[in-house]
């Protein structure tokens, strides 16, 4: 039986095959991708619009995967709130790093299986937590949170934003990180939920470490995909399946490797 990288080299291989057959042309196979423009440390490195030159893993391996299927990809880099727009737009052809719920499935595709996604074709899994001031008696025990009084803050556009409110919550948007975490700090809001790779190395950068706390365990942990927009999806379902797939290979075999090469940003 063959083993999962040869039926991966196999797909491939077939795959270019029927590239190369007339009428496939290569600008067809180009792929605008879009990604947020704040870090998610080791997975989407930096804040801005400027795409550094060690981007990220999450980047690197989307660049690969593109590689391998052939596929000429171009990245840059939107506020979170704007993503999902800008590809049910088609101004971009998917996301890089975005979470799975059933509500985004008309603006863009996953790997699925069943009606979810796939976690088998993840590019990572990452955590939410909820952050208050140092001094709050808020508590969270992994099922109820208690001590509100004011919203919490969190990113606009992230899922967390509805999965709070689906559980009776009053939560607050803004724009960034940085917002939500002045509110916090100026008592606007009584907790932000915030993924944990990105509040913490905000609470280290901005020195604010004694002022604020991590509450644990976890909110949830989520799988973070590559997802395509609906309308590059249907016009290349193979070459989608192709990039998901060598997502999925690089995550089982290249992981290591990415993060030493990513080490020194870990902590």
């Amino acid at each position: 039986m063959a083993s999962g990288r040869e039926r991966f080299s196999l797909l491939v291989a077939a795959l270019l095959c029927l590239l190369a057959m007339p009428g496939a042309r290569a600008e067809d196979l180009a792929l605008h991708l879009g990604y947020s423009d704040k870090e998610s440390a080791i997975f989407l490195v930096g804040d801005g619009a400027a795409i550094p030159e060690k981007p990220g893993i999450a980047v690197e391996m989307v660049e690969a995967a593109a590689k391998a299927c052939g596929v000429e990809v171009s990245f840059a880099r939107y506020p979170g709130g704007r993503l999902l727009a800008l590809a049910g737009e088609n101004t971009i052809d998917g996301v890089v790093m975005l979470s799975f719920n059933r509500e985004r499935l008309s603006l863009a595709a996953y790997p699925m299986t069943g009606d979810a996604a796939d976690p088998d074709f993840q590019i990572a899994s990452l955590s939410y937590a909820f952050y208050v001031r140092s001094d709050s008696p808020i508590a969270w025990n992994g099922m109820e949170i208690t001590g509100l009084s004011k919203p919490i803050g969190a990113n606009l556009g992230w899922s967390i934003v509805d999965d709070l409110r689906k559980e009776g919550l009053a939560v607050e948007p803004a724009k960034d990180t940085a917002n939500n975490f002045n509110k916090l700090l100026g008592g606007r809001v009584d907790a932000v939920a915030m993924h944990t790779t990105i509040g913490d190395t905000y609470l280290t950068h901005h020195g604010i470490g004694a002022k604020v706390k991590r509450l644990d365990p976890p909110i949830s942990t989520k799988p973070y995909y590559l997802a395509l927009g609906r309308a590059w999806h249907d016009k290349h379902p193979g070459v989608a399946q192709c990039l998901w797939q060598s997502i999925a290979e690089q995550r089982r075999q290249d992981m290591p490797a990415l993060l030493e090469r990513y080490r020194d940003a870990i902590n």
